[in-house]
């Protein structure tokens, strides 16, 4: 993919090209003017794909270029940078049918996302090696391989990877040709996960980079970029998935008494799937939910046992959440070696 920065200022063209190339790495092409008269000059030469343009420039000002692209390229990409004091001028450049804006300063994710926006509006205008079903198929894996990723499915993303380069190995590409396209492939994945994701996700390690002298080499570096992928979703995802377990247990501690307390109750009073909450409270505690909760009332039983020594074993069963006096009488001599009434007693004597 080829993109032409145009910028008056030299600082600021630095800055984009080097977000660029932390994104996009080798798949990407960047050429440079400092104004719309050497823009128009490079965009005859190297044809680019996407047009990254200042509004105020000297010698011809971008909503000039804009206009003039326009008459000779009326498809190509244009996103216009602008400062808060220039959005008026953006209106104006929104009227010549750019693609998107960029507010400056530009950060990383504001330009990896307005970037993804335009690659995947329409991914036949930079994968043009590429035939209409080869495209069809990269965007639908594509897809798949960002739901497997949310998901934190590491089976379902190796076999989309190995039925994706059993694809290329039927179009007979060669190396050079299959290092290409699992180079586009990386973009428009990246592309679609930013958007999912809403952040950038393991934009320094990127399985372009990584050595490979066959087809396999390529599977297999994409299928290790995938588990350091989910790892960083994952991680990402751990300071929220603490923040429900929290919930979940200080809700236990105020409703342990009700006997209907259960996994499901919980899920719904935060909002969440029954099978989300086991999996990231399992996860966190290293237990399963309903586990805590027993083991929860069970130690409030305990301290009642000790608290109140002439409360009936069976009314502080059910102020723990036990309706079940023999099943309560069981589990807690499984979990501290005694029966209520030998616990009671026992430590009764000893007071």
């Amino acid at each position: 993919m080829k993109i032409l920065i145009v910028d008056d200022e030299v600082v600021i063209r630095r800055g984009i090209i080097k977000l660029l190339e932390q994104s996009g790495g080798s798949m990407i092409e960047i050429d440079e003017a400092r104004n719309g008269e050497e823009a128009l000059m490079g965009i005859g030469l190297s044809k680019p794909d996407m047009i990254l343009t200042d509004i105020q420039m000297p010698v011809m000002d971008g909503l000039q270029l804009i206009a003039r692209v326009r008459e000779r390229h009326p498809d190509m990409a244009i996103v216009v940078l602008s400062g808060y004091a220039e959005f008026q001028y953006v209106q104006q450049a929104l009227r010549h049918q750019v693609s998107d804006y960029l507010l400056k300063p530009v950060t990383a994710e504001m330009l990896q996302e307005v970037i993804s926006r335009v690659l995947l509006n329409d991914p036949s205008k930079w994968m043009a090696s590429m035939d209409a079903a080869s495209i069809r198929m990269m965007k639908d894996t594509v897809a798949m391989l960002v739901k497997s990723v949310m998901a934190e499915n590491k089976t379902e993303c190796d076999a989309l990877i190995d039925a994706w380069g059993a694809h290329l190995q039927e179009g007979d590409y060669s190396l050079l040709e299959m290092k290409r396209i699992m180079g586009h492939l990386g973009l428009a994945f990246r592309a679609e996960l930013l958007l999912v994701h809403k952040r950038s996700a393991g934009e320094d390690i990127n399985p372009a980079s990584r050595p490979a002298s066959a087809l396999e080499d390529l599977l297999r570096n994409w299928k290790d970029y995938m588990s350091e992928i989910i790892s960083v979703v994952a991680d990402s995802r751990a300071p929220r998935n603490k923040r429900v377990v929290e919930e979940a247990i200080a809700l236990i501690g105020r409703q342990y008494g009700d006997a209907s307390l259960n996994l499901t109750v919980i899920a719904e009073h935060g909002g969440l799937s029954t099978a989300y909450l086991s999996k990231i409270f399992r996860e966190v505690m290293k237990k399963p939910i309903t586990q805590y909760i027993s083991e929860y009332r069970l130690e409030k039983a305990r301290e009642l046992l000790l608290r109140e020594e002439s409360a009936k074993i069976n009314l502080i069963a059910e102020q723990c959440g036990f309706n079940d006096y023999p099943y309560f009488s069981k589990i807690f001599k499984k979990y501290y070696g005694v029966s209520p009434l030998e616990y009671k007693e026992k430590n009764s004597s000893q007071v």
